[in-house]
This record gives C-alpha cells, structure tokens and sequence, in this order.
C-alpha cells in the first residue's frame, strides 16, 4: 500500500509540474520565450512613416475562430488596390509590434489588415498555439477577407511565430484568393524551437520534457507539439514564399532558414540580413528588405 501511495504521488507531482510548465509556455500574457530584446536603431525615416501610418483612419473587423471573438484592423490603400496583406504578430505581443511592417505594406500600396492572435491585444483567449491555433485562426481571417471582397488577393505575412502561423496556413486548402505568403524569423517546429531555448539558457536538452508538456497542451488548448511543424506543413504548400532572417537572431537561429527552404516544390525567394536580429532586419536594412518584398509580390501576384 505504501508503495502504491508513493506511486501517486509522486505521479501527481509530475502532472502538477508539467501543468505548470503548460501554463508557463502557453498562458495569455506570459513572456516565455522572451526577455528584453536588444535596441536597434532603425533607418532614418522610418520612424515618422510608422507615425503617419498610424494616423490614418481603421475599420475594426472581427471574427470567431476557435470559439474567440478575434479583433483586426483594416487599412485601404492610400489608391485602388486589390491585394490585402494579412500581417500576423508573434508570441506575446499584439498587432502594434508589427505596426513598421504594416506601413511599409500600406507604403508600397496594399490593403492591410492586422490582426490580433488568439489570447493577445483585443483578441479571447487563454492560450497561445505556437503557430497551430493561430493558422486555423488565419485561415478564417483569410475566409472573411473573401467574403467582403471575393474578387481581391491575400497575402500572408507572418513574424516570429507568426511565421510560423503562415507558413502552417500554406500547407492547408485555402480560398484560390491566397497567392503569396511571406515568412520573416520563422522556426521549423514548436518541439525544436522550445528545445533550443532549453539548450540555450538551461543546458538541457528537454525533448521527453516537451512530450509531456505536449500532452498536457492537447488537453488543455486542443493540440499536441508535432501538430505546430512547419516542415510538414510546406511539404504540402504549393504557394509561392519568401524566406527572410536575420543572421544575428537570438530568438530563432539563422540555420532554420535554410533547412525550411530545403522542403517543399513550390517557388522559392530568400533574403539575409548580416546584422538582422530577431524580426528587425527592417529596421536597418530598409532599402533592401523592401525592394526584396517589391519584387517578390510584383512577380507573384
């Protein structure tokens, strides 16, 4: 008996820590992965240009996906335009950390809509999905888009995990409208994103760790790890995509870049910052970033 008590027990601890654990990694408004990222100065301009774009006048759009009410706000172009840019945040911010991007998009004369991730900014929700929920939350945004406007285009823009989003979105049967999609720091999978952070600040490697972690995010927010592979999601994606990293990123190692654009037969265009860091290879390499965004959507589009 005494031993079947220690069983139990000891049973219970491992479930209350990989509990914990979940509620670490995955609870709205924790900072995981996070701690303050390094200042960059950014371009000269580029600052005003963001000011002026968050000026202009929104339209708040929302949907429910996942059973959350979801938050968006959409910008016409400044003339006629039939393309929309969906602009996906990462983990643990909302809409404005991509507000740079946003009017560089709005600046090279697209519709933007940028939304808020499930369990981020305006958006419901307990927990983030490292890209998984997210992309069955994208691909609704995608739906809404075509039924206002089922004559115009999508392209999907996504930062950090919320390139992983897209790049999870590109592998599933979307509306004909979706016709590019745009992937900047992106990780190959949640299990070996998590497992380098281990690597990187604990010097463990982790890996059975995730597995139960994993089981407790099935039942708690509806998905195991593996089901947020981005390799296995380009494997069947048959959309043009553009690869953009940072080689100096502390968050999503450079190298992922390349094994992600190894997978998959569908067009290929890649871009590297030498002094990009982590989702800010904009904010130094302006120029370049944007003409590489220009010529990528004018081809593809």
């Amino acid at each position: 008996m005494t031993a079947t008590i220690i069983i139990v027990i000891v049973l219970l601890i491992i479930v209350l820590i990989l509990n914990g654990l979940f509620l670490y990694l995955e609870k709205r408004g924790n900072n995981a992965l996070g701690g303050d990222a390094p200042h960059v100065d950014r371009d000269p301009g580029l600052d005003e240009a963001t000011a002026k774009y968050l000026e202009l006048p929104k339209s708040q759009w929302t949907i429910t996906s996942n059973r959350n009410k979801l938050n968006g706000w959409f910008v016409k172009a400044k003339n006629q335009s039939d393309t929309n840019v969906i602009l996906v945040h990462g983990f643990a911010v909302d809409h404005d950390s991509l507000n740079i991007h946003a009017q560089m998009f709005h600046n090279l004369g697209y519709n933007v809509l940028q939304i808020d991730n499930q369990a981020a900014g305006a958006s419901e929700g307990k927990y983030m999905g490292f890209g998984y929920l997210e992309s069955i939350d994208l691909k609704a945004w995608t739906e809404e888009i075509v039924r206002r406007m089922p004559d115009e285009k999508i392209v999907l823009f996504g930062a950090s995990m919320g390139a992983a989003t897209v790049m999870l979105t590109s592998g599933m049967t979307l509306p004909k409208n979706v016709k590019a999609v745009i992937e900047e720091s992106g990780y190959t999978s949640t299990e070996d994103i998590l497992s380098f952070h281990l690597k990187d600040r604990y010097k463990i490697s982790g890996r059975l760790l995730l597995k139960g972690i994993s089981v407790v995010s099935k039942i708690r927010a509806g998905y195991y790890f593996g089901q947020a592979d981005c390799r296995k999601a380009l494997a069947n994606n048959h959309l043009p995509m553009l690869f953009m990293h940072g080689k100096q990123d502390y968050a999503v190692p450079y190298f992922m870049r390349d094994e992600l654009m190894a997978i998959g037969d569908f067009p290929k265009v890649g871009y590297s910052s030498d002094k990009g860091v982590h989702i800010r290879s904009y904010y130094t390499d302006s120029a370049r970033y944007q003409a590489t965004v220009s010529d990528f959507l004018n081809k593809y589009l």
